[in-house]
């Protein structure tokens, strides 16, 4: 049910539900918006309302392509809401859990973004302090990076130093997650510019190995480790950017880059590192931690945290930060993060204390700091455990306190979620906002679709034919800016060419006897990337699409008239838009599933498993279909390595191991077509393509006309009279080109 958020605001629908609050998909006087709404208890916090009405103008200064805007501030009654940028994506964590590392480029790409964002905010004196996967937002709307990775924004900016007031209520004093947190947050200094390089720097660390450096085990265990233990390194990464990377560590935030300067440090080196796989890293996976004896987390400001904290069990982790406090209700989005609220300056003093009377009994013994019994805690463990007394146990207790006196679990994809710990929302996503990820259908867990050796039934035959191509020609303007397309089909005398605008609509324009029709729009989900065609029998266009919460929607166009959307099975969750043929009655369709190509078919009413497809490495593109009437399907798709992979479905089975279609590469979705006589055309956005006969066994480069370099995939049908083919150009707009 929608409700009114203020004067200007509707919010529509949820798509994220956390223990702060609520994040609807919503509609302002500019369009599309996500709607962070707090909790009621939180929205009556006077003084976290004043806090908020005074940095109303911080939050809404910040205007950069790397950072997702705020728009508004809503105080309204009883709603205190947050108006942001929508943006058609998941969160980085989300794309860690799915996929694991990274490839270099693919996580320097990233993180420059990132570092971009912070250089203008610190060009305006704002700190971030929550830097995290969860708080950086995979743009799908945008054209990919280098190595084939989203283009990145940094989201909730500004919000912790909102909360950063003394004697805050519990909900809301938070300073980080501590994986990320700098020493000198740590040792009590107070957080300057540094504090977010670090953080970052921590994250691409992460995106490489697949885990932090000093993550795991029990709170107080990680803190120390920022504070007393050097970052390990990471084999197999080239030099120039692993020095980027340990002096973006430094223990001295003097020592580290500026955010300006480590974004062209990280742009420089993009280029050397094309083509580097993901680094293959063991997991430094230990055995659950036992909680120390005699911890009791007291804060003088909420006795309720002493029951909390005695009856936390720390484990190791994996990937995203470890959850601390038990007993609450487990985020329905995220089970794996958590916030520390900032420990008092006396507290942070004494951790500063002991850290440094421990290196330097370490520097007096010549053992390394920090090591000892029980994750890294040194003396502390070894002396309870040696059955020192009470003084020495009420001082551990003192500094534990300190380290880890009292976490919450405020999980939220409200992104609120207290304000500056919380996930990234899922702008536009409310599959990811909602469903937990043991639920999420993963490639790993895919079976392998039925295949076979590779087929020889169909011998190459001599050169195909190379189309002459005209020059690019103007669709009629639409109406809307295009951020993700095309895809091309004819049914009957008519084309249909679709793509997706800023919204998530789907637009669409008609061709029929050489001219185009007006546009139309298809609403009622939002559609991330473009949608898949196809042609069924009776004149049925069948469009298939991925909702931005991952699902595979459908509708039918029967006698000029739509059908609503439906869902394909309600639970499988992709990656990527589909690619999709059709054969008869009979509907296949591909996607990419984190790493894996999917694949799913109609058939006698019914769709099948989703099952995964044997590939020559990982999935980095979106993939392509092609169906020659004889029932055989080729389907093509851009690998980590950057070359296109070709493997065909016929019999039943899918023909391994896959061809390399030579004369085409990237990391983007290829655009695949079967002409009337027989040949296999694949194109790239790069302006080239490669033509094959119906065997593809071997290919033959050529290229077309030249135009401005578009950074979406093509879109073609085929018909008696050649090939036409469409592309989005940069401004958003569509043009084609026909050959024959």
């Amino acid at each position: 049910m929608a409700r009114k958020i203020g004067s200007r605001y509707t919010a529509h629908s949820v798509i994220g539900r956390g223990s702060a609050g609520t994040v609807w998909l919503g509609e302002g006087p500019e369009g599309p918006v996500a709607i962070k709404i707090l909790r009621e208890d939180l929205a009556s916090d006077q003084v976290l309302v004043g806090r908020f009405v005074q940095e109303r103008t911080v939050l809404t200064s910040l205007d950069h392509p790397r950072v997702v805007g705020v728009r508004d501030l809503v105080v309204d009654g009883d709603d205190l809401a947050l108006v942001m940028e929508l943006v058609h994506g998941s969160d980085l964590r989300s794309r860690l859990d799915r996929e694991g590392p990274f490839t270099p480029q693919a996580a320097v790409s990233v993180v420059a973004d990132v570092a971009e964002g912070l250089a203008a905010a610190h060009a305006q004196g704002v700190i971030h302090r929550d830097v995290k996967p969860e708080n950086i937002l995979l743009d799908q709307a945008s054209g990919p990076g280098p190595g084939g990775a989203p283009r990145a924004k940094l989201s909730d900016f500004g919000i912790a130093r909102l909360v950063d007031a003394p004697r805050r209520t519990r909900a809301t004093r938070i300073i980080g997650t501590p994986d990320y947190l700098a020493p000198e947050i740590i040792e009590g200094l107070e957080p300057r510019a540094a504090v977010d390089i670090y953080a970052l720097a921590t994250v691409l660390y992460e995106l490489l190995a697949g885990f932090t450096p000093f993550g795991g085990g029990h709170t107080g265990a990680v803190l120390r480790r920022h504070v007393t233990e050097s970052v390990p390194p990471l084999p197999g990464l080239p030099e120039p950017l692993w020095k980027v990377l340990a002096q973006c560590l430094a223990k001295a935030p003097a020592s580290r880059l500026r955010a300006a300067e480590l974004a062209t440090g990280l742009r420089e080196l993009l280029p050397a590192l094309a083509g580097l796989p993901a680094l293959r890293i063991a997991h430094p996976d230990a055995p659950a931690v036992t909680p120390l004896p005699g911890y009791d987390g007291y804060d003088a400001d909420d006795e309720a945290a002493d029951d909390d904290a005695r009856t936390q069990t720390p484990r190791r982790r994996r990937g995203s930060a470890v959850p601390l406090v038990p007993g609450s209700a487990p985020d329905s989005s995220r089970e794996t993060h958590t916030n520390l609220r900032r420990p008092r300056p006396e507290e942070l003093s004494g951790l500063a204390e002991a850290s440094r009377a421990q290196r330097a009994a370490a520097r007096r013994s010549g053992g390394p700091a920090g090591s000892g019994p029980v994750g890294g805690f040194g003396g502390f463990g070894g002396a309870r455990r040696s059955g020192v007394g009470g003084a020495v146990a009420r001082r551990r207790r003192l500094v534990l306190a300190g380290a880890a006196a009292v976490v919450l679990t405020l999980v939220g994809v409200g992104g609120y979620a207290a304000f500056s710990g919380g996930p990234a929302p899922r702008h536009g996503n409310p599959g990811d906002a909602a469903t937990p990820h043991a639920h999420r259908t993963h490639a790993a867990g895919l079976p392998t679709a039925p295949v076979a050796g590779a087929s020889d039934s169909l011998p190459a035959a001599g050169a195909p034919h190379l189309p002459a191509w005209t020059a690019w020609a103007d669709v009629p303007a639409v109406p809307a800016q295009l951020v993700s397309g095309a895809r091309a089909i004819r049914v009957g005398g008519t084309a249909y060419v679709f793509g997706t605008d800023a919204s998530g609509a789907v637009r669409y324009v008609t061709r029929s006897g050489g001219s185009f029709g007006s546009w139309g729009k298809l609403t009622g989900i939002h559609v991330s990337g473009e949608p898949a065609p196809v042609a069924l029998p009776g004149g049925v266009l069948r469009l298939f699409a991925t909702g931005t919460d991952g699902l595979i929607y459908q509708r039918d166009l029967t006698g000029g008239s739509w059908s609503p959307w439906s869902q394909l099975d309600g639970h499988t969750r992709v990656d990527s838009p589909p690619a999709a043929v059709a054969t008869g009655d009979r509907v296949d369709l591909v996607a990419r599933i984190g790493g894996a190509l999917g694949t799913t078919s109609f058939v006698n009413g019914a769709w099948t498993a989703w099952a995964a497809v044997p590939l020559v490495g990982q999935v980095s593109g979106d993939p392509a279909l092609a169906a020659e009437s004889g029932g055989r399907i080729d389907a093509f798709v851009a690998v980590a390595a950057g070359t296109v992979q070709h493997i065909q479905f016929a019999g039943g089975l899918w023909h391994v191991p896959p061809r390399t279609v030579t004369g085409v590469s990237g990391q983007t979705r290829p655009e695949a077509v079967q002409a009337v006589s027989g040949e296999v055309y694949v194109f790239s956005t790069d302006g080239g393509y490669a033509a094959s006969t119906a065997s593809g066994a071997t290919w033959t480069p050529a290229a077309l006309p030249a135009a401005p370099a578009s950074t979406y995939a093509q879109g073609a049908y085929a018909d008696g009279g050649g090939i036409t083919l469409f592309r989005v150009t940069p401004a958003g707009g569509l043009q084609y080109t026909h050959g024959r």
